[in-house]
């Protein structure tokens, strides 16, 4: 099979189907352990595409309330050979919360662009169907966008890309490839973006979360439709 995308394998497979039983090449995500490391404690196996992976690590850390800036970080390594992420932090300081700073005002119409924008870059998904994606959006269109085998590792790593670019969450978007359930609304809430766009369902945690911590939560956002759960006070 010519042109593998990255992070694929191409696998001779059975396929049925209307034109009968075939052997055909199929492309695979590629699926790799990394253990994460902090100074000399292993405290995760992050399951993951091998792409971004310091980022991974940073979100993942993040996400824990084991760091908070990228002031924080004296080290960080990603070993593809051992399979393994390695952080090291610097003493401990007091860093403030992530502030919410300008709020986001989306139009519908802006709402529907972005997440076209979105659709076309999810490849991966359409190649394999079974990748998840995640982005950070302004107004003006994407500025994060990435990929991984699975959607709480495609928010973390978009996360340490804020972290370490030092992104402001003030006035973003965070877009999903699926459905938003509680997990992945309490990892966005600790960043600070307000304004969640997911063309799936949201599950009923999920909206209380969102409600409680005044998030914009928008799911059912395909074609002509868009479900305001919550603060409908940011779309215009």
């Amino acid at each position: 099979m010519k042109n593998t995308p990255e992070n694929c394998v191409t696998r001779r497979i059975t396929r049925i189907s209307a034109n009968g039983r075939q052997v055909v090449d199929d492309w695979l995500l590629r699926e790799e352990t990394y253990a994460l490391f902090l100074g000399e404690e292993k405290i995760a196996d992050l399951n993951c595409l091998p792409s971004f992976l310091e980022q991974l690590a940073v979100g993942h850390l993040f996400g824990r309330d084991l760091l908070r800036s990228r002031d924080d970080l004296a080290r960080i390594k990603a070993d593809p050979v051992s399979r393994t992420i390695q952080v090291d932090l610097r003493p401990s300081e007091e860093q403030p919360e992530p502030g919410a700073g300008e709020d986001i005002r989306l139009a519908v119409e802006d709402i529907h662009r972005l997440q076209e924008s979105f659709n076309e870059r999810c490849g991966l998904f359409r190649k394999t169907g079974a990748a998840h994606s995640c982005a950070l959006a302004e107004p003006g269109g994407i500025m994060v966008f990435i990929d991984d085998v699975a959607r709480h590792n495609a928010l973390d790593k978009v996360i340490g890309e804020m972290v370490l670019a030092g992104i402001s969450p003030a006035g973003k978007a965070l877009i999903f490839s699926g459905r938003l359930a509680l997990d992945m609304l309490e990892k966005a809430g600790r960043c600070g973006v307000k304004l969640l766009i997911a063309p799936g369902a949201p599950s009923l945690a999920a909206v209380e979360y969102a409600e409680r911590d005044g998030l914009t939560l928008l799911g059912f956002v395909r074609k002509d439709n868009v479900n305001i759960y919550t603060h409908p006070h940011r779309v215009v």
